[in-house]
């Protein structure tokens, strides 16, 4: 008979025999991941799958069950199986507790009584989280008692890392960032110049794979994969048609095996049926959050914006934990640069945040700077000075808008029925925007809420639910527009206040 991977470990092992533990067993590498999450590493032996079960600090002592996480993994990697956990928050002396199932040459193997004490962190890499002459930091808010500076940008394409007590000129910053205590006024904390080739040797960064949702429901998805590339010095994120590499948009589209959404959501896995389409745009978005997570400070972009009808950049700000919700931007977003690739629409460049997915308060905060040329004509400097008590937007040196909580964001989102903005009272006034952010960089395309109906040209309604494949059929009215679809990026920088 023929084993079936879709079902439970326990009854896969049941049907297909096999046997528990032997001295030829394989040991899995498991690393605890830096700022949340671990990853266990197999390396294949002609395995065809491969299933993981554990607990967090609880033993199996009533005997092998399915755990508090699991996850079967049906496809291998580079030669090697893995499965990487996002979810999980750990600290020193953490124990994982667990068991494996591997099948090899159509038999089964359970090999059980394994576990792994944390006794230090990794960045998604594999180089270790340990600053030097620090101490291995734990994935809970910096320790505040400790004089750590992150110091001046060194060579290559990351600041280099001092851990010094600060000296007598040093002015504390209110900057925090994840990882680190006290940090000196006006240093760079972070700095990116695409200087590599590949990237895979752009270890600041991680490249999304994954479905976007909820709240903007855009018409792409994200892979790397022939839309993200270094060049002369740049990041170039290219949008291309998804047919190029799917012969159909009514097929299954499963990301699970490298997916950096939720696993079994729609954020990786997708079915086109009907009115309901695969996204017909594939596009790239690059994240620190597993790697760069701040609060408060000046974040600085030279880029080129893209240009093309329905087209968004995302040079964005999010929050790294959905501390105030998870849905409709409860946490917070906040857009360094904004400009829609429409021509009729790219002399607006629009930066702020965004605190709810639709309605007047959506774009309530927004700053408008209305361009002598269409945006996307040539490189331009976007700086956003996020501080406690309000934010600052900048283009090319010049400030263009300037943002006041007053009594904070919650008192005019509850005036315009925002419905988690009673949530925020628990916050400061900046809140939602008082909790640790990440940098994204990517592009979108389409949507339900950045382009009003009505625009001229557009093909669909926001509200009908063949949007997308509306706007897939009008592809003659919008593809030759993207001749210059490409945002270049030549550098980011963050510097503390």
């Amino acid at each position: 008979m023929t084993c079936l991977p879709k079902l439970s470990v326990l009854l896969l092992f049941a049907i297909c025999g096999g046997q528990v533990n032997s001295q030829n067993d394989p040991t899995p590498k498991v690393e605890a991941l830096y700022p949340k999450g671990f990853r266990v590493t197999l390396d294949d032996d002609n395995y065809q799958f491969f299933g993981f079960r554990g607990n967090i600090n609880k033993p199996f002592d009533d005997g092998i069950n399915e755990g508090e996480i699991k996850k079967d993994i049906v496809t291998k990697s580079r030669g090697k199986w893995i499965y990487t956990n996002r979810d999980v928050t750990l600290k020193i002396g953490d124990t994982i507790y667990y068991w494996i199932f591997i099948r090899q040459n159509g038999q089964g193997r359970m090999i059980t009584e394994l576990e792994h004490t944390v006794t230090e962190f990794v960045n998604p890499d594999g180089t270790p989280v340990k600053p030097s002459g620090g101490t291995q930091p734990a994935t809970q808010a910096p320790n505040t008692n400790t004089a750590w500076v992150w110091g001046p940008a060194g060579n290559g394409n990351q600041p280099s890392n001092r851990f010094d007590p600060p000296g007598p000129d040093c002015k504390l910053s209110k900057t925090m960032v994840v990882g680190l205590g006290n940090i000196c006024a006006e240093t760079l904390i972070f700095n990116e110049e695409f200087t590599k080739t590949k990237l895979g040797e752009l270890t600041q960064w991680e490249s999304l794979i994954q479905f976007p949702d909820e709240p903007d429901y855009p018409f792409n998805l994200y892979r790397p994969d022939n839309t993200i590339t270094l060049e002369d010095g740049s990041l170039v994120i290219t949008p291309v048609l998804t047919e190029t590499d799917t012969q159909s948009l009514y097929a299954v589209m499963d990301l699970s095996t490298s997916c950096t959404g939720k696993i079994n959501s729609p954020e990786c896995r997708r079915e086109g049926v009907g009115a309901q389409i695969l996204p017909p745009v594939t596009t790239g978005k690059i994240s620190t959050r597993h790697t760069f997570s701040f609060k408060y400070g000046r974040v600085e972009v030279r880029a080129k914006l893209p240009s093309g009808s329905w087209i968004v950049p995302e040079i964005n700000l999010e929050p790294t934990e959905s501390s105030y919700g998870s849905t409709k931007y409860a946490s917070g977003l906040m857009r360094v640069a904004f400009v829609r690739g429409n021509l009729g629409l790219a002399k607006k460049l629009y930066g702020g945040p965004v605190l709810t997915d639709s309605g007047p308060f959506r774009t309530a905060l927004l700053k408008e700077k209305i361009g002598i040329d269409n945006w996307h004509k040539d490189f331009h400097n976007y700086t956003m000075v996020w501080r406690p008590d309000g934010m600052e937007l900048l283009v090319d040196g010049e400030t263009y808008g300037t943002i006041s909580p007053g009594g904070g964001f919650s008192e005019e989102a509850r005036k315009n029925s925002v419905p988690h903005a009673s949530v925020w009272q628990r916050g400061t006034v900046m809140a939602p925007l008082d909790q640790m952010f990440h940098l994204t960089l990517g592009l979108r395309v389409g949507g339900v809420y950045d382009f009003d109906d009505g625009l001229e040209g557009k093909p669909w309604r926001n509200t009908a639910s063949k949007a997308m494949l509306n706007f897939w059929k009008a592809k003659d009215t919008w593809f030759p527009t993207w001749y210059n679809g490409a945002m270049k990026i030549d550098y980011v920088r963050v510097y503390a206040l």
